[in-house]
């Protein structure tokens, strides 16, 4: 059922005739895109985040992503949060750093030149604090994330899909996809949508989030983000029943 969403989701995008369009993915969807900040620009989100699970509530206050561009196709990312773990059951409250994430993407092939663009994106996270790990905030181990984005526009649409392996140090590997949808409404307003999955290499325990947002664009430096959803289906007691993402993205 969930891959006949994903499949159906796909082909109601592809019937949007070809224009001109400007979108893209990552923040605040989790499917990320082909798309980086251009030679020697910065491309900055401070965010808060909310990851629910049938447990507790993970926030992220604030979420620091930071990407700088090397030439026009390449992008270096550092990210890391401060979390906040409130228990449902009346635990205590933790807080404490993330893990950190360092990721590098390529973009080898161009929409002006090939009417779609793909890119590689190796990211590496580890954990920032030893003392987040006792607190149960992370886990002990690093894991390394080898996924390919495509995109490719539709006029005032543009649709793009990612597929990845996750090496995962403490746990079995995972697959990771998504297939995300950009809609430019006005010259400032782009609404955005995707589902987004994860399972672990042997398709168990399968994860599929259906996520909706926007962006704002104040001006050429600041635009506003935001985005929630839901798990499609029954979620394990460690797997996201609702996230949601609120943030300003700087440009520069």
């Amino acid at each position: 059922m969930r891959l006949r969403i994903c499949v159906a989701f796909a082909l109601l995008l592809a019937t949007f005739s070809p224009q001109n369009a400007l979108c893209q993915a990552g923040p605040p969807l989790l499917t990320d895109d082909p798309e980086t900040p251009g030679n020697h620009h910065w491309e900055i989100n401070l965010a808060m985040t909310l990851s629910q699970t049938r447990d507790g509530r993970v926030f992220g206050v604030p979420l620091l992503d930071v990407n700088y561009g090397l030439g026009e196709r390449v992008q270096m990312k550092v990210e890391t949060p401060w979390l906040v773990v409130q228990d449902r059951h009346g635990g205590p409250t933790q807080s404490g750093f993330g893990s950190t994430n360092l990721g590098l993407k390529w973009r080898f092939i161009d929409q002006e030149k090939h009417g779609f663009s793909m890119s590689m994106y190796p990211q590496f996270e580890f954990k920032t604090s030893s003392a987040s790990v006792r607190k149960h905030l992370i886990e002990s181990g690093s894991e390394l994330r080898l996924p390919i984005e495509m995109s490719r526009e539709f006029g005032k649409f543009a649709l793009d899909g990612e597929f990845g392996y996750q090496f995962v140090g403490s746990a079995k590997d995972e697959l990771i996809y998504g297939i995300a949808v950009e809609h430019k409404l006005t010259k400032r307003v782009e609404l955005v949508g995707e589902v987004h999955g994860e399972s672990k290499r042997n398709l168990t325990d399968n994860e599929v989030v259906f996520n909706i947002g926007g962006r704002y664009e104040i001006n050429k430096r600041y635009t506003l983000l935001f985005s929630s959803g839901r798990t499609l289906g029954a979620a394990s007691s460690d797997r996201p029943t609702l996230v949601s993402y609120a943030g300003l993205q700087f440009h520069f």
